[in-house]
């Protein structure tokens, strides 16, 4: 039904493309007779408890005191797994929450591949809950990392448009479930802090006409290099190639190695400005 070779369609060392998955997605809902979203949000839950139990356990349970934090770091874990580990080229998603006054959290999700927000979703309705069927990934942490149990509506779910590239926005609504049988974790602990550029970072400085993309190129997230972009994406790890004097050569006969920064992107004053906080990419610049 999905177009594999017999005895191939699972074979843990192969990489899938997305329309091989797809087509996967497409032949398990047909047999089991549910719907395709049903499918990736068991699959969203089965890939925490996978990745749990095979060596994973103890850097998630590092990544963050609370809810909140975990989803802001996803975007740094993505690249860790994707450029250091497998080197996969993996096009993860990109995720921002925003903490609202009734203790909600705000999740926006973006992703350039459409369709795939349910894995992020988890349950349709709390009785699969309580049979442990259908949990996404949102759901599984808050229960195995944070132990609380959350509820996840989709509030919004649009297509939006950065120059060239065409991006699927959907913004969840995540409210924590009262247990007063229990302590529980809150699902969010950060206090709003505010940086006054202008008076503790650069009280010396002069205004000058200097644009950013004379000195750097954008390698990492691939979106187009604009506010609206950094805003979307600034969970990511932002990794620049300096253009020119990024060109070091330590011998005559060595060939010129592009300098790398990576770092991430902090709004202060309001948005008013953007600090870009970075080191340089060590493996760049060494010398055998």
């Amino acid at each position: 039904m999905a177009k594999f070779e017999l005895g191939t369609e699972s074979e843990i060392a192969h990489y899938y493309n997305d329309d091989e998955t797809l087509r996967l997605v497409n032949a398990m809902a047909n047999v089991i007779g549910i719907p395709i979203e049903e499918v990736w949000e068991a699959y969203g839950g089965f890939l925490i408890q996978f990745t749990m139990e095979t060596g994973w356990d103890e850097l998630l349970r590092a990544m963050a005191p609370d809810l909140e934090g975990f989803l802001d770091s996803l975007d740094s874990l993505h690249y860790f797994i994707d450029h250091v580990v497998y080197k996969t080229k993996l096009r993860g998603p990109s995720f921002r929450c925003d903490v609202q006054a009734d203790g909600t959290l705000l999740l926006h999700y973006y992703s350039k591949r459409s369709g795939l927000y349910p894995i992020v979703k988890g349950i349709r309705n709390l009785r699969k809950a309580s049979s442990g069927k259908y949990l996404g990934v949102v759901r599984e942490v808050a229960r195995r990392i944070y132990d609380t149990e959350v509820v996840m509506k989709v509030q919004e779910r649009k297509q939006e448009h950065l120059d060239a590239f065409v991006t699927e926005h959907v913004v969840f609504v995540i409210t924590q479930i009262e247990n007063s049988n229990s302590v529980q974790k809150a699902i969010s602990s950060k206090t709003d802090s505010q940086i006054d550029l202008t008076q503790k970072c650069f009280p010396t400085a002069i205004r000058q006409e200097t644009r950013v993309t004379d000195l750097l190129e954008l390698v990492h997230p691939e979106v187009p290099f604009s506010y609206e972009s950094i805003r979307y994406y600034k969970n990511s790890l932002f990794v620049f190639r300096l253009k020119g004097i990024g060109d070091i050569v330590h011998e005559v006969s060595d060939e010129a190695k592009t300098v790398l920064l990576k770092g991430a992107m902090v709004f202060i004053d309001d948005g008013k400005y953007i600090l870009y906080m970075c080191s340089v990419n060590v493996t760049t610049v060494g010398v055998d």
